[in-house]
């Protein structure tokens, strides 16, 4: 009975004496209510047996005798009275030298459910069991109930007569209590004074994702659970030693493939440069799981990579065409070069946007070089083809054959076979000189180069070798040998297309198929 109540009981027993009721009536009638029982009591000593009840009820603690005779919900009422269990302070732990210790809790993770990994926002979905074990002393029971041995067990109603640990998740987004009429929690204290709490929660959380390797990639998103309001001298969290982190066997991921989790304990110091606790200073003690993942391809292979590959084999269609049908050849180039960047578009806009050059950027630049190649291959076989002039090739090599296509000006002389450049020379006049040389007054005819605004090259300047042979004989006497003429090769300029097409047909396959080597090399081995 409270203060209140014995001053009313004071105010009643005086109104009963000055109005003459029998005190025996009101004795029974506070025995049948579940009050204090009293003695039989005149009009003289009511004053001071209601001072001693009161003294009495405010010093002792409701009793815990007969506990075995209470109700559940009366004996955890008892156990966690004010007097004796205080729900705003931690339990107080003792070594075995009687020295006050931290407090340890054990976690547990059951995951339920993984959802929505979302590469453009960089988080998660999660659902699963939170469990938390630690020992609270003042609430164990044995003593009280000595032959119970089932743990009493009750919902958010008993959670809120507790003391309990507030932990939370340092990288979420968004979290919730699931549960349907009421919040998924369950409460169970076992008669050590063990204490279990069980949520079920749903959290949104960051995960910093590397996209370097994308869509090879492998995904490590971590999940942290921090102590909120007691450091480590208070508190210390620990994950159980058996599953401390478990997935359910019927979880299936959409998008990515479960390798593992690996888990770890560490300390985070909470300080004025570092302020994750609010105003609170301090080390405080944290426990994460990281969730390993690795990306399925198949969806990307299937619907980006293998059609990538035939849009740049289509563009190979055009080695086949001669290098007069423009119309076709540009159609074929633009549409495949439109519909390849059409294709690398789709599949980006579902990858966040980073500073850093991914695989899949890598492959959509390489082959959008290979669609542009054909196109500019074209554009020059073209106008090798609209060319009058035949090329003079020295031999039918492809190392002349570029040599001339690239130089079209650096002629061969057909006779002689000395080079004339516009740049050095622009005109040719022959002076015949008439000489008697000997007996049969040999005529020997002298071609000298005109030089205007430059010099002249080392070949135009050279007097053809039957010449000098003629000269040196008729001079000296001496009969020697004539050396046979330089022949020359001759290559129209459709035959150049073409033959530039036939080595392209090879030249673009085979190094595409390097570029695919050396791409899924590094995809798988590094």
């Amino acid at each position: 009975m409270d203060t209140l109540g014995i001053f009313v009981l004071i105010s009643c027993l005086g109104l009963s004496s000055a109005a003459g009721v029998d005190l025996s009536d009101l004795q029974q009638n506070l025995a049948a209510n579940g009050s204090v029982v009293l003695s039989p009591l005149n009009s003289t000593d009511a004053f001071s047996v209601a001072i001693n009840l009161s003294q009495s009820t405010v010093n002792n603690c409701p009793s815990l005798e007969k506990a075995e005779s209470m109700a559940l919900m009366e004996l955890l009422t008892r156990l966690t009275a004010g007097c004796r269990y205080d729900r705003m302070v931690p339990p107080a732990v003792y070594n075995e030298d009687g020295e006050e210790v931290a407090m340890d809790i054990y976690a547990r993770f059951y995951i339920y459910v993984m959802k929505n990994l979302d590469s453009s926002d960089l988080q998660f979905t999660v659902q699963g069991l939170l469990q938390l074990r630690y020992l609270d002393p003042r609430l164990a029971f044995s003593s009280y109930l000595p032959n119970r041995r089932q743990p009493i067990m009750g919902e958010s109603e008993l959670k809120k007569m507790l003391w309990v640990p507030h932990i939370f998740l340092t990288n979420e987004q968004d979290s919730t209590v699931l549960g349907t009429s009421a919040k998924d929690e369950l409460t169970t204290i076992y008669p050590n004074g063990t204490v279990l709490t069980s949520t079920r929660l749903q959290a949104t959380l960051y995960c910093w994702m590397n996209f370097q390797k994308f869509p090879f990639d492998e995904q490590k998103c971590k999940t942290t659970l921090e102590s909120w309001m007691y450091n480590t001298s208070l508190v210390q969290l620990h994950w159980e030693t058996d599953n401390p982190v478990s997935f359910d066997t019927q979880m299936q991921l959409t998008e990515y493939n479960l390798i593992g989790s690996l888990y770890n304990e560490s300390i985070r110091v909470s300080n004025e440069s570092y302020m994750s606790h609010g105003a609170l200073e301090g080390n405080y003690s944290i426990i994460s799981f990281t969730v390993l993942l690795t990306r399925e391809v198949g969806y990307y292979v299937i619907d980006y990579f293998l059609p990538s590959i035939m849009i740049v084999t289509i563009s190979w269609v055009s080695f086949w065409l001669q290098a007069d049908q423009t119309p076709a050849r540009t159609t074929l180039g633009c549409t495949t070069l439109l519909s390849f960047i059409t294709l690398s578009l789709s599949q980006e806009n579902n990858l966040m946007k980073v500073s850093y050059v991914t695989m899949s950027e890598v492959w959509f630049l390489v082959c959008t070089i290979f669609i542009f190649g054909s196109l500019v291959e074209f554009a020059f076989v073209n106008t090798i083809w609209r060319r009058n002039n035949d090329l003079q090739l020295k031999k039918r090599t492809t190392k002349y054959i570029v040599k001339s296509t690239f130089v079209p000006h650096m002629k061969k002389h057909r006779r002689h076979g000395y080079r004339r450049t516009d740049s050095t020379m622009s005109t040719m006049s022959t002076t015949s000189l008439d000489k008697s040389c000997g007996p049969n007054n040999t005529v020997i005819t002298i071609e000298t180069p005109i030089i205007i605004g430059g010099s002249l090259s080392r070949e135009d300047s050279a007097i053809s070798l039957d010449e000098q042979d003629e000269t040196s004989t008729s001079e000296s006497g001496d009969s020697t040998k004539e050396k046979p003429a330089q022949t020359f090769a001759t290559m129209t300029p459709k035959e150049v297309s073409l033959w530039i097409d036939r080595k392209m047909r090879f030249v673009f396959p085979l190094s595409f198929i390097v570029f695919n080597a050396l791409f899924w090399t590094l995809v798988y081995c590094l």
